[in-house]
C-alpha cells in the first residue's frame, strides 16, 4: 500500500510541468515612449525598468504616469506556454495538465510590454497582446540589459572544461600530445567596476575517452593527461563577450600506464608518472548565451617549471569551457 501511495505521490509531482519549473514570479520588461514611471503593487518604478511580478490568475493592475498624465491600466494574465507545451511531453498525456489546473503558476503576464499615451484601452486583453509588445527599436537595448553587471557584484562559478587539449614535455621524455573530455571548475568573481572584474579559479581537467562518463578498459600501453591548476585573472565584459588575461599556477601530469609490462622484456616499459608544477598565464574568452550561461575557450600555457631548478618549458592546456555564474552579491 505505502509503494503504491508513494509511486502516486511521485507520478503526480513528476507530471507537473508548470510547477516544477516555474517560479512563482519572473521578471517582466516595462517600457514606454512617454510615460517615465510605473506602479505596481505599491512600488514605483522608473522607466524602463524590470520588474518582478507574481504568477496570478488575476489581471495586474499597473499605473503609468510623468509630470502630467497618469492613467491606470489591467493586464490580463494569459497560460504560460510551459503549460500549454511543456506537458505534451508528460506521461500518461493529460495528467499535467490536470495537476497545473489549479496552480497559478501556470499564469503570466508577457515578457514584456511597452505603453505610451496613443494607446486608449484600459484593459489589455489576451488579444491585445501582440500590439502591446516592447517595440523592435529598443529590443536590443532590453536585450543586452538582461546581462548588466554592477560594480561590487559578486559571482560564483561552476564550470566543466568539456574538451581538453594538451601539449606536455614531461622530463627526459619527448614531447606529449593528446586531446579528450571532461573536468571540473569553480572560482569567485569580483566587479570593480561595471564591466570589469577579477577572477580566481580553480580547475582540474583530464583526457577522458569518452565525451560523456563511462567505464572503459584500457588493454596494454596507454598514456593519461591531466592538470590542476589555480588562476587569478582580469577580465572585461564587452555586451555578451568577456576576454580575461592573468597568471596561472598550474600542475601538468603525464602517466604511462602499461598492463603488459614485463621486467623480463627489454623492450617493456615500466609505468611511470611524471609532473611539472609550472608558472604561466592564462587568455580566455567567453560568449554569453543567457543569464547564466557562457561558453568559451581558455588558453593556459605553462613556461616556467618548478620542479627543481626554475628553468624555462612551454607547456599548455586549451579547454572548451562552459561555464554557469551565479550571482551571490548585485
Amino acid at each position: 500500500m505505502t509503494k503504491h501511495l508513494l509511486s502516486l505521490v511521485l507520478l503526480l509531482v513528476l507530471s507537473s510541468c508548470a510547477t516544477v519549473f516555474t517560479k512563482k514570479t519572473y521578471k517582466m520588461e516595462v517600457s514606454s515612449q512617454t510615460y517615465s514611471m510605473v506602479k505596481v503593487n505599491d512600488s514605483s518604478f522608473f522607466l524602463p525598468a524590470k520588474i518582478e511580478v507574481k504568477r496570478s490568475k488575476e489581471d495586474l493592475a499597473m499605473v503609468f504616469s510623468n509630470d502630467s498624465i497618469s492613467r491606470n491600466y489591467l493586464l490580463q494574465p494569459s497560460v504560460s506556454p510551459k503549460y500549454l507545451y511543456g506537458n505534451l511531453a508528460i506521461m500518461p498525456p493529460g495528467v499535467g495538465y490536470l495537476v497545473d489546473l489549479s496552480n497559478e503558476k501556470r499564469f503570466y503576464y508577457g515578457k514584456s510590454i511597452s505603453i505610451n499615451t496613443s494607446d486608449t484601452l484600459s484593459k489589455i486583453t489576451l488579444e491585445d497582446r501582440e500590439h502591446y509588445k516592447i517595440p523592435k527599436k529598443n529590443v536590443s537595448g532590453n536585450f543586452r540589459s538582461d546581462f548588466e553587471t554592477n560594480k561590487g557584484q559578486i559571482n560564483l562559478i561552476v564550470s566543466i572544461p568539456y574538451v581538453n587539449s594538451f601539449h606536455f614535455n614531461p622530463q627526459n621524455e619527448t614531447s606529449k600530445n593528446n586531446t579528450g573530455f571532461l573536468g571540473f571548475g569553480s572560482g569567485v568573481e569580483y566587479f570593480y567596476k561595471e564591466n570589469n572584474f577579477i577572477g580566481i579559479y580553480a580547475s582540474g581537467v583530464i583526457d577522458f575517452l569518452a565525451p560523456a562518463p563511462a567505464p572503459i578498459s584500457y588493454d596494454g600501453e596507454h598514456e593519461f593527461f591531466s592538470s590542476l591548476a589555480i588562476g587569478i585573472t582580469n577580465n572585461h565584459k564587452i555586451k555578451r563577450f568577456t576576454l580575461g588575461y592573468g597568471l596561472n599556477y598550474a600542475k601538468n601530469s603525464w602517466k604511462l600506464s602499461n598492463n603488459d609490462y614485463d621486467p623480463l622484456i627489454e623492450t617493456s616499459r615500466k609505468p611511470v608518472t611524471k609532473s611539472n608544477n609550472s608558472l604561466g598565464l592564462i587568455a580566455n574568452g567567453y560568449f554569453q548565451f543567457g543569464k547564466r550561461f557562457f561558453v568559451g575557450l581558455n588558453y593556459k600555457p605553462s613556461l616556467m617549471v618548478l620542479n627543481h631548478t626554475a628553468k624555462f618549458n612551454y607547456e599548455h592546456v586549451i579547454s572548451l569551457d562552459f561555464v554557469w555564474k551565479f550571482k551571490i552579491k548585485q
